[in-house]
């Protein structure tokens, strides 16, 4: 298993929209009870938001990819 860079935290805290980030980390806390597979999607789904804009990410989209992850929808 792969460990995670020593910036992690401070790379993901940037990426986060300020007064989302206690939201948001619950709904990451969240992805983590997914199977292998939703939690693949779950961070697949967020690293292409993350990728095409430079907008703070909002916990209103996470919540969107958890459940999206959830139900295994592929869109």
């Amino acid at each position: 298993m792969h460990e995670l860079p020593d910036d992690f935290a401070d790379t993901l805290a940037r990426v986060l929209e300020p007064g989302n980030r206690d939201a948001a980390a619950e709904i990451i806390e969240a992805a983590t009870h997914l199977d292998d597979e939703g939690l693949r999607h779950f961070l697949q789904l967020f690293a292409a938001r993350v990728r095409a804009s430079d907008a703070p990410v909002r916990a209103a989209e996470l919540r969107k990819f958890l459940q999206r992850a959830a139900r295994g929808a592929s869109s």
